[in-house]
């Protein structure tokens, strides 16, 4: 027995290497890749995970951030992740490379465990283990950094059920195993949603190890697992509440829809969206059975959708379903086979858009932990049931192995495609041409690259892809305003309001255009109108204030008051305040505002400016004076260094403070600056502030009544 034993180890420490050299062996190349898509608005600019100060605030606002009650998704263990890595080697991408590999790697020895201790016969066991550590459909889920979600997940699932097969065998520790299947639970919910089927899939696992009818297994699986699904079931009740406090809905917030561009199947009746949904199931089974084409984009339109009595979709649900039945009915005569489908079946319910729409219609990375029951299929379907590896045939043996080898060569090829944002949008629109989103994302990047007339070409073939992507019709209308078409940007600006007629980057984007044009008034409509729809909007307040006060409108002042309200006393709209006060000759006023700038940010050469003239006006040449000094050392700039050259040649009593601090000025003065001189307020419009919009709501971040993607 002792000898059995240590086979049995030395055995388990092969498979264990190998799957862990093939896990090495195919993502190795997809190490070098930069963040990509939500990557950068989900690490690397995401501020609550750069430092411990931020760790509150990952658990008690959404997964894209913003203020509590206002999003769709609830991740804060990915978060944590992310933040300890961040933490550790400072936004290094491969780091973060490394430990998702890492992950899938885990993933993939705790699948062979968790079939090992399921009693799968060795070979079938480890050649399931060995498909799902290869198979290119992962690449999203492994290589793309955010991806993270689903295997984390994933490795918290075969967790739980791994605890759940020792709680049954009657293992002496059953309540601390107890613990830590719950605690795996909680950690994989809040991770990704996903992880919310663990129970089903230990249900389902007690039944496979059952003796008797079916009835019968069910009963004495329910009586097994009774702890753990009592458990389950609270732990996931607390986190529908967690949810409910920090997104402002059990799901998701009350305000926000899913965006038809990113789940077509969203606004469809129960009917048609499950007759699609069963057929893009079936997709998915394609996609894991011969993976030539993958996409990391299939919104609308490039999977087609059905309307009305769907004769292919409802033969995809009778086909599904009688699979299911199927599987039920020979769990017993066929149980690798049955309990690879059911698994398949189960752990796809959250996000098959069956019982209810998610934020996607297709995501190859949704398939990730699924593909393990699929994995057992295929790898039952070559190897047969031979209880050891010396028993199976050539043929299978070498067929298996070529579908592993094409698997593997699959994934490598796939792994650069996730090297930056270009590469992704670029073979996103080669693979899904139809796809409105994927051209909209190319548009932004060849914009943020300069290319202008690609990205005007990529817009609007978005927009003639779906005519009401308002995002889309603003990006076009940016690139034209770029390109120096007034008229066209105006007319993109207003397709896109007349698509959504509360579209706030819409109105500032239109009003911009309008400035640019020479028409104020018409500006000045467009923010007053965008305000009255967006009452919140702290950049349509902000222009609207800087606006009227250049028409010397007479509610300019309580402009400038209501979005120094919104913004909270912001610093930046002070000074927009501070300036027009020195505008309109109220000194003393400028200056107390220009003060408190200062006090929050002590090194403002704008505040300083302001107070640098007031003094002037006021006759104070020596207050004058120190405050030149202060933009000086500041911008080192030489006009700023003529300035007080010429307060000292004015003024008696700042010169003998010049004459004192020359030397060392004029040595600042041979010296690169660190920082730009001039003033926050030029004559020209502003650029709208990050949280306006208007440039990548596309390419996956948190949006207005629009959940994200992922």
């Amino acid at each position: 027995m002792e000898t059995n034993r240590r086979q049995t180890e030395r055995a388990n420490r092969t498979e264990t290497f190998l799957l862990l050299a093939a896990c090495l062996v195919c993502y190795a190349n997809g190490l070098t890749g930069n963040f990509t898509y939500d990557d950068k608005a989900i690490i690397r600019d995401d501020v609550r995970i750069h430092a411990p100060a931020g760790i509150r605030s990952i658990f008690t606002t959404p997964y894209f951030g913003g203020p509590r009650g206002l999003g769709t998704g609830y991740r804060p263990v990915l978060l944590v992740s992310f933040a300890l890595q961040w933490w550790i080697h400072d936004g290094e991408a491969l780091g973060f490379h490394l430990v998702n590999v890492a992950l899938h790697a885990l993933a993939t020895i705790l699948f062979a465990r968790f079939l090992a201790g399921l009693l799968v016969p060795a070979p079938a066991a480890f050649g399931a283990a060995l498909l799902f550590a290869v198979h290119p459909i992962h690449v999203e889920a492994v290589t793309s950094l955010v991806g993270r979600g689903e295997t984390l997940a994933a490795a918290f699932v075969f967790g739980f059920l791994l605890a759940a097969l020792e709680i049954r065998r009657g293992a002496r520790n059953r309540a601390r195993l107890v613990t830590i299947a719950l605690l795996c639970y909680a950690l994989g919910v809040l991770a990704k949603e996903s992880a919310a089927v663990a129970p089903a899939l230990a249900f389902l696992a007690f039944c496979r190890l059952e003796e008797g009818s079916f009835r019968q297994r069910c009963v004495q699986a329910f009586r097994l697992g009774l702890p753990l699904y009592a458990g389950s079931a609270v732990l996931l009740a607390a986190s529908f509440l967690l949810r409910r406090w920090v997104l402002g809905g059990y799901l998701k917030a009350r305000i926000f829809r899913i965006f038809e561009v990113e789940n077509p199947l969203a606004p469809l009746p129960a009917g048609e969206r499950v007759s699609n949904a069963a057929a893009i199931l079936l997709r998915y089974l394609g996609r894991l059975l011969v993976p030539v084409r993958l996409s990391a984009d299939e919104s609308a339109w490039s999977i087609p959708i059905r309307h009305g009595f769907d004769p292919v979709g409802v033969a995809a649900l009778l086909l599904l379903a009688a699979l299911l039945v199927a599987s039920v009915l020979r769990l017993r005569d066929r149980p690798e086979m049955s309990l690879g489908f059911l698994f398949f079946a189960v752990a796809f319910a959250p996000t098959a858009n069956l019982f209810f729409p998610i934020g996607t219609i297709f995501g190859e990375r949704l398939a990730y932990l699924p593909s393990a029951g699929f994995a057992l299929v295929l790898a039952t379907a070559i190897l047969g049931r031979a209880p050891e590896a010396a028993t199976l045939s050539r043929r299978r043996l070498s067929l298996f192995f070529a579908v592993a080898l094409a698997f593997a060569a699959r994934t490598i090829v796939r792994n650069p495609v996730w090297k930056d944002d270009e590469t992704l949008f670029t073979e996103t629109v080669r693979t899904s041409p139809e796809s409105a989103k994927a051209h909209y994302n190319l548009a932004w990047v060849s914009a943020e690259k300069g290319r202008l007339p690609v990205a005007l070409e990529e817009y609007t073939r978005a927009t003639r892809i779906y005519p009401g992507y308002f995002d889309a019709w603003a990006g076009k209308g940016l690139v034209e305003q770029r390109l120096g078409n007034l008229a066209e940007a105006e007319k993109a600006f207003l397709r896109a309001l007349a698509v959504a007629p509360t579209y706030e980057n819409g109105f500032f984007r239109l009003g911009y255009v309008r400035e640019l044009r020479g028409d104020r008034t018409g500006a000045e409509r467009a923010y007053a109108d965008g305000l009255a729809k967006n009452p919140k909007s702290t950049a349509l307040a902000f222009r609207l204030a800087t606006l009227r006060s250049r028409l010397h409108r007479p509610t300019a002042e309580a402009d400038w008051r209501h979005a120094i309200a919104l913004a909270n006393g912001g610093a930046t709209f002070r000074l927009g305040y501070a300036q027009w006060l020195f505008d309109q000759g109220r000194v003393g006023r400028a200056r107390r505002e220009a003060r408190e700038v200062l006090r929050r940010r002590p090194r403002d050469v704008t505040a300083l400016r302001i107070l640098a003239d007031t003094s002037r006006r006021r006759g104070q040449r020596f207050a004058e004076g120190l405050a030149a000094e202060k933009i000086f050392r500041l911008t080192r700039s030489p006009a700023d260094f003529d300035r007080l050259l010429s307060i000292a040649a004015k003024d008696p009593s700042y010169r003998s403070r010049f004459a004192a601090v020359e030397k060392s000025l004029r040595a600042l003065r041979s010296e690169p600056s660190g920082r730009p001189g001039g003033g926050a307020f030029s004559a020209q419009p502003a650029r709208p502030p990050a949280d306006a919009g208007g440039g990548r709501s596309g390419a996956r971040r948190e949006r207005r009544n629009r959940p994200p993607v992922r």
